[in-house]
C-alpha cells in the first residue's frame, strides 16, 4: 500500500502541472513513481531533467541500461522497477531467458561479455561502489569510454534513488 498516494495531474498547479502533462503525453500515462515525486514539486523537473539526460539522451545503448536497470532493481527488491523495466527489456532485445535469469540473481549465458560486464558492474556500484575491482573497472575500459562508464554509472545510481525511494514510499504499481 502506497505510503504516501501518487498527485493527480489535476490536483498540480503551475509547472508541475505542465510536467506531469507532458509526461502523459510522452508515455500514455503519469507513472505513479513521477507522480509521488510530484509532491514535491521543485524537485519533478530536475528529476526528470536528470532522467532524459543519463537515460534517455545516453550513448549507453538500451539494451545494456535495462541490463543494469533489472540487475539493480532485482538486488534492491523495487518490483515497482522491476515490472516497468521488465518490459523495457523485452523492447530493447533481452529474451525471456535472458530477463528470467537475471531476476533470480543469475547471468544468462547468452548474454555477450560486454553485457556480462553491465551486470557485474550494476552488482557491485550496488551492493558495495568502495570495492570496484580494477579487473572490472578494466573490463568495463574495454568496451567503453571514460564519458559512456560515468554515464553508466549514472544510470545505476539513478536507478538505486529510484528504487529505494519507492520501497520507502510503498509506490504502487500502476493499474
Amino acid at each position: 500500500m502506497a505510503r504516501i498516494e501518487p498527485f493527480k495531474k489535476e490536483e498540480a498547479q503551475g509547472e508541475a502541472k505542465e510536467v506531469l502533462e507532458g509526461i502523459e503525453k510522452q508515455f500514455g500515462m503519469v507513472p505513479n513513481l513521477f507522480a509521488t515525486i510530484a509532491r514535491y514539486s521543485p524537485a519533478l523537473k530536475p528529476m526528470l531533467d536528470l532522467y532524459q539526460a543519463i537515460a534517455k539522451e545516453s550513448s549507453i545503448e538500451q539494451k545494456l541500461q535495462e541490463l543494469a536497470n533489472l540487475e539493480v532493481s532485482r538486488i534492491n527488491k523495487c518490483h515497482y522497477c522491476l515490472a516497468h523495466h521488465t518490459q523495457m527489456a523485452k523492447m530493447s532485445g533481452l529474451s525471456g531467458e535472458q530477463i528470467k535469469a537475471l531476476k533470480a540473481g543469475r547471468v544468462d549465458e547468452s548474454l555477450s561479455d560486454k553485457e556480462k560486464v553491465v551486470v557485474e558492474y550494476a552488482r557491485q556500484v550496488t551492493l558495495d561502489a568502495e570495492n570496484v575491482s580494477d579487473d572490472l573497472f578494466a573490463g568495463l575500459k574495454s568496451y567503453f569510454s571514460e564519458s559512456d562508464i560515468v554515464n553508466l554509472t549514472l544510470i545505476i545510481g539513478l536507478m538505486n534513488v529510484f528504487n529505494r525511494f519507492n520501497g520507502a514510499l510503498g509506490v504502487e504499481l500502476e493499474k
